[in-house]
């Protein structure tokens, strides 16, 4: 993924992950962040004990502080209390499972009262899972890795990027626009060796660091790797039809350099693009 042809801008020539800051996130990725919130300082201790060795854990204690770090840390699981101060731990499930920038965050919630209705309210909030205090620990961890399964069957779908959205069984339609979306700008960009990390973000209408978590956390790539998959499928599609040389499919799909285009196409398909 990597190139000595690399430059900031073109995206088929930066490297695996962009710039320094998605090298970052990547390191910081190797132990997925799980973000708990609660007013009671004992069930944090008690949770960030329990988690710390699997997982980096953040703490919170009021529901407007957990957004705000949902947006900023892009955590994979959300733990937090239906009675937080703030804005209610419901409320906050409905803002990170309604906003397309944290809608793909798993939301656990957990009450000291086991009522159906609070079962019922979380669900219909988004939650993907409802606990009761004390915690099952054991019962805890076993929730969190199922879940966090889930989310790698799902990277490991979509990372090809070969099927369309409507294909794939995506944790919430937001998630499914957002990806749709994605695959039509490369589709409009497909020929633009020009096109730039910066333009993708601005017709996303969202930051680039938004739009890098997004697409790390549903495909398991950053945006320069997601573009080039979609633009050598489209490139594997052209050379099949045995119409085009080498040459005219790279430029067809946005890579100025032939060479470079080989490279890349070997390194995703195990072949060269002569043996298509």
């Amino acid at each position: 993924m990597k190139s000595s042809l690399v430059t900031e801008d073109s995206v088929p020539e930066v490297g695996a992950m962009g710039n320094r800051e998605e090298a970052r996130n990547e390191a910081a990725a190797e132990r997925e962040l799980i973000l708990v919130a609660s007013e009671d300082r004992h069930v944090l201790h008690e949770l960030t004990e329990a988690l710390s060795d699997s997982y980096e854990v953040v703490r919170a204690e009021d529901g407007n502080k957990v957004v705000q770090l949902a947006g900023e840390s892009n955590p994979a699981i959300i733990i937090a209390d239906m009675m937080l101060p703030g804005i209610t731990g419901l409320e906050l499930c409905r803002q990170v499972r309604g906003t397309i920038e944290t809608s793909h965050i798993a939301v656990i919630l957990f009450s000291s009262m086991y009522e159906r209705e609070n079962v019922i309210y979380a669900l219909e909030a988004g939650a993907d899972e409802f606990f009761t205090t004390p915690f099952d620990i054991e019962i805890m961890k076993v929730r969190l890795r199922n879940i966090l399964n889930r989310s790698q069957l799902l990277r490991e779908e979509v990372s090809t990027m070969s099927k369309e959205p409507d294909q794939i069984d995506y944790k919430s339609l937001l998630d499914k626009e957002f990806m749709d979306r994605v695959l039509k700008i490369i589709e409009r960009q497909m020929d633009n060796a020009d096109f730039t990390i910066n333009e993708f973000c601005s017709e996303l209408a969202m930051s680039r660091s938004s739009v890098y978590h997004k697409l790390k956390t549903l495909t398991g790539n950053g945006p320069n790797d997601v573009i080039r998959v979609v633009r050598l499928n489209r490139a594997k599609e052209l050379l099949e039809q045995h119409r085009y040389n080498i040459s005219e499919v790279s430029m067809m799909v946005g890579f100025s350099d032939p060479k470079y285009f080989s490279t890349c196409f070997k390194k995703q398909f195990g072949m060269s693009p002569s043996k298509v």
